[in-house]
C-alpha cells in the first residue's frame, strides 16, 4: 500500500525534491538529516507558501554495533525522524487534505501540474488562514479561499485577487472594449445599499454578530419575504468564513498577537482595514480583551465542525423568525408521513372491487411523493437550521 510519509525539520531550511523510494511516497516536514545526504537547501520568502520535501539517504537504516549500546545516553530527536502521513489510496485527488503529525499541522494535495502529491504548512502566509479549507482551482494550484491565493507546487504565490492589474480599468460596453487611462472611483447612484455588521464580543474565542442591510430601495421586499429565508442564503456566507477565523485566530496566538504582523504577509490595500484594527487593538489594549479576570487570555480547545458550526444554537435559538419557521416545516414534515402511512393504509384496506386500478395507483403515488417530500424536508431542515457542512473544496 502506498503512502504518504512525513518528519519535520527547520522552517527555515526547504529543500528541493524527493526520490521516494519503492511503494512509498515520502513527503517530509521538517527533517534533520546530516548535511551529507541533503540536498542544497534554500530559503523562501514570507510570500510563498511552505512546501516541505527532501532527499532520503540510500541506506535510512544504520545498523547500532553493541559497543555503542549504553555507552552515551542520547537523547531521542522526535523531530528528525520519518512518520506516515496517510494511505495514498485514502486520499481525494480533487481536495486538499488537512492532516498533523507530531502536533504540526500540515496540508496535502494533489499537484495537477507536476503529478505527484505535495505537503505545504497548514497555513495561508497571508493571514494564517489554513489551506486545507481551500481548493484545488482550475488550474491546479492550492487556493485559499479567505481571499483567493493560489500556490503552485514549489510554493510560489502565483495569483492575488486583491492585488491591481498591471494595465489600468477595462470596461465592456456591448462589442466595444473602454478602457480608462486614469483609475476613478465608481459614479454616485442613487440606489444604496450598504451591509452593517456588529461584532460583540462574548468570551474568548466567541463573538456574537448582528447584521443588518439598510437600502433605500425595495423596502417593500421585506415585507413580503419572511427574515429566515434571507437568513438561510446569510447563514451560508458566514458558515464559508466561520471554520477559517476560528483556524487562523488560534495560529495567531501561538506566533503571538503582538507579532501578527510579522506572521502574516499583507501586501495589497485590501488588507488596510484589518491592520487599522490591529493597530488599534495594540495600542489602546495591548492586543487583547479585557475580560476583567473572567476568563484567561487563552482559546478553548478546537470544537469538532459540527458543534462550532451548529446553526440551531448559535443563531436559530435567538431568532423568532427562524425558529417558527422551523416549527412549521416540522409540523409539515410530520403531516407529510402521516398522509403517506394513511394512503397505504386505505389502500390496503379498501377491497380492490371497490376503488378502480386509476384511483388506486394514484393514491400509491401520492403516498410515495409525500414520503419522498417528507425526507426531503426532513433533510431541509437539518442542513438548514441545525449543520450545514460546507466544503469550499467541492463547491
Amino acid at each position: 500500500m502506498q503512502s504518504l510519509t512525513t518528519s519535520s525539520f527547520n522552517l527555515s531550511k526547504i529543500p528541493k525534491s524527493l526520490p521516494p523510494p519503492n511503494g512509498f511516497t515520502l513527503l517530509p516536514i521538517f527533517p534533520q538529516l546530516p548535511t551529507s545526504s541533503l540536498p542544497h537547501l534554500t530559503h523562501k520568502t514570507t510570500s510563498k507558501s511552505k512546501r516541505f520535501s527532501i532527499a532520503l539517504p540510500r541506506d535510512p537504516s544504520p545498523e547500532l554495533e553493541d559497543s555503542e549500546i549504553g555507552e552515551e545516553s542520547e537523547t531521542f530527536d522526535w523531530y528528525s525522524q520519518w512518520y506516515p502521513v496517510a494511505p495514498i489510496c485514502d486520499l481525494d485527488k480533487r481536495v486538499p487534505h488537512a492532516k498533523r503529525v507530531m502536533g504540526i499541522d500540515i496540508v496535502v494535495w494533489w499537484d495537477r501540474k507536476e503529478e505527484k502529491w505535495q505537503v505545504f504548512d497548514d497555513s495561508c502566509p497571508h493571514r494564517l488562514a489554513p489551506l486545507s479549507e481551500g481548493r484545488i482551482d482550475q488550474w491546479g494550484r492550492l487556493q485559499c479561499v479567505y481571499h483567493g491565493w493560489c500556490f503552485d507546487g514549489a510554493g510560489d504565490c502565483n495569483f492575488i485577487p486583491q492585488a491591481p492589474p498591471d494595465g489600468p480599468p477595462v470596461g465592456n460596453n456591448g462589442s466595444v472594449s473602454l478602457v480608462t487611462p486614469k483609475e476613478e472611483p465608481p459614479r454616485d447612484a442613487r440606489r444604496r445599499k450598504l451591509l452593517v455588521c456588529i461584532c460583540i464580543p462574548v468570551s474568548p474565542g466567541k463573538s456574537r454578530l448582528i447584521w443588518y442591510f439598510p437600502t433605500n430601495f425595495g423596502v417593500w421586499i421585506e415585507r413580503l419575504i419572511p427574515r429566515w429565508i434571507f437568513h438561510i442564503g446569510q447563514n451560508l456566507i458566514l458558515d464559508s468564513d466561520l471554520y477559517l477565523l476560528h483556524l487562523e485566530e488560534h495560529k495567531i496566538l501561538d506566533v503571538g498577537s503582538e507579532n501578527w504582523q510579522k506572521a502574516c504577509f499583507i501586501p495589497t490595500n485590501a488588507d488596510a482595514l484589518v491592520v487599522g484594527f490591529r493597530k488599534w487593538l495594540r495600542k489602546y489594549s495591548n492586543n487583547q480583551i479585557d475580560w476583567r479576570s473572567k476568563f484567561s487570555t487563552m482559546l478553548p480547545p478546537s470544537l469538532p465542525k459540527e458543534q462550532l458550526m451548529d446553526r440551531y444554537w448559535s443563531h436559530v435559538v435567538h431568532c423568532s423568525s427562524c425558529r417558527t419557521a422551523m416549527k412549521g416545516l416540522r409540523a409539515l414534515e410530520v403531516a407529510l408521513q402521516v398522509i403517506s402511512l394513511a394512503s397505504i393504509g386505505v389502500v390496503a384496506a379498501v377491497k380492490q372491487n371497490v376503488i378502480s386500478a386509476a384511483a388506486r395507483t394514484a393514491v400509491v403515488s401520492m403516498a410515495v411523493l409525500c414520503f419522498a417530500a417528507s425526507r426531503w424536508l426532513s433533510h431541509f431542515i437539518y442542513k438548514n437550521f441545525y449543520f450545514h457542512d460546507y466544503n469550499h473544496a467541492l463547491r
